[in-house]
Parts: structure tokens; C-alpha cells; sequence
């Protein structure tokens, strides 16, 4: 399975084709679809200033417009815990003001309330994407009360520009978590995305591509748009 991440916290600043508005993400999203992806990972933004939140009317229209377009793709969202509440009092009280939840979120590990969300985001029925970036992250999801619930792990990598030692912790990484027998997705970070992602389609496990992942494409300019990444990433030989 490839999934893509369409933006991250990213803007056209940064790269010409990271989509911002609902409108770049409903149409990014169904190209992805078309090449290949089986889900999108996104960050829905405020349509007054682009920033990113949490907030149920921001998130609420993005979903459910990218749903509507592509009613066969999984959505996955971010509660990075940096990311605006749009006046909720903490991210518990934020997903639980969505009317219109994604069918998962990513949830890092390592953050601090992460297994208090975790058991939140169930009890809503929304599924856990649970980030691990360290073995010490891999200890903390076997511990987590809710840990053979997930409904992936994510393998984070954060070598950014090595690609040896990423592949080797998305390998070790990948060895501690599998007790759990759920899908593991892994995805890179910067230069090395690519050397983790092939790594992980010759390891048989989901991976993930995307310009929140990278900017540098494989030959080291700049990166492609998200369809075109997945179109390349599916069509390698796994």
C-alpha cells in the first residue's frame, strides 16, 4: 500500500505543487487516487491564513470534501501537538468536535498525552496511525494500553540525509513493533525518503511518499508533485 502525504506544514513557498486550500487538497488527493494511492495523509488549513488546526470547522469542510470526491481513499490526518486547537482546550476536546472525522490520524509516540489521546481518538472510532521515531517510541506503543488496537504503525525515520543509518533504524524499529501483528507503513524524511521507501517495498511493508516526507526528488533536484511521487513509488518492483 502507498500512501501519500499531501502537505504537511508546508506552503508554495516552499515547493510550487504542496496544495494549501481545500481546492489544491480535494484535487491533489483525486490525483493521487488516480495514480495509485490507496491513502492520503494531509493537513487541513485555515482558509483565512493557511496555518494548520485542528479547529472542527477547518477540518470538518476538508474532509468532507476530499471524501466526496474520492469516497475510495483513505483519509488520514495529523494531531501533531503543535498544530493550532482553534480554541479547543487541548487535542481531546478537538477531535471530539469533528463532525466529519478522518478515518485516521497519525499519533506520535513521543509527545506528551499521547496515550490519553490515543484512547480518546478510539472511543471515537477513529483509527490510530501510532508514530515511532526511536526504539524507546517502539517501547513506549508495546506499553500503551491500546497498542494491539492501532490500526498501523507509522516507522519514522529521522536521518534526514543518511540514507544507511535511516533504512537501518526503520529496520530496527520495524523488528521491536511487529509483535504487534498490525500493518507497519515506513517513511523517510528529506534526501534519504527514497532509500527508505525502496527499502520498505523490498521488505513487503506499506510505505509513504509525499512532500511533507521530501522536496528532493530521487536525483536530488527538486521533488515531483505528490501523483507524480506515487506513480513512481508504485511502479517500482517491490
Amino acid at each position: 500500500m502507498v500512501q501519500c502525504a499531501l502537505n504537511g506544514d508546508y506552503s508554495r513557498e516552499d515547493h510550487p505543487d504542496v496544495p494549501v486550500t481545500l481546492e489544491q487538497l480535494v484535487d491533489d488527493a483525486v490525483a493521487c487516487r488516480a495514480a495509485g494511492a490507496v491513502s492520503v495523509h494531509l493537513h487541513p488549513r485555515r482558509p483565512a491564513d493557511g496555518v494548520e488546526s485542528l479547529a472542527a470547522e477547518t477540518h470538518d469542510a476538508v474532509v468532507a470534501a476530499v471524501r466526496a470526491a474520492v469516497p475510495d481513499l483513505e483519509i488520514s490526518c495529523s494531531t501533531q501537538e503543535d498544530i493550532d486547537l482553534g480554541g479547543a482546550g487541548d487535542r481531546i476536546a478537538a477531535v471530539r468536535a469533528w463532525t466529519s472525522p478522518p478515518d485516521v490520524v497519525s499519533l506520535n509516540l513521543v509527545e506528551q498525552g499521547a496515550i490519553e489521546l490515543g484512547s480518546a481518538l478510539l472511543n471515537c472510532g477513529i483509527g490510530i496511525e501510532a508514530g515511532v521515531f526511536t526504539l524507546d517510541g517502539a517501547d513506549a506503543l508495546l506499553a500503551a494500553p491500546w497498542a494491539s488496537a492501532v490500526h498501523r504503525v507509522l516507522v519514522e525515520t529521522i536521518f534526514e540525509h543518511d540514507d544507511d543509518l535511516a533504512v537501518e533504524l526503520a529496520r530496527a524499529i520495524d523488528a521491536r513493533v511487529a509483535i504487534l501483528g498490525r500493518p507497519r507503513l515506513w517513511h523517510g524524511d528529506a534526501r534519504a525518503t527514497w532509500a527508505v521507501v525502496d527499502a520498505g517495498l523490498v521488505a513487503g511493508v506499506d510505505v509513504r511518499v509525499g512532500l511533507e516526507d521530501t522536496l528532493i526528488g530521487r536525483d536530488g533536484g527538486r521533488a515531483p508533485a505528490n501523483a507524480a511521487q506515487v506513480a513512481d513509488t508504485t511502479a517500482r518492483p517491490s
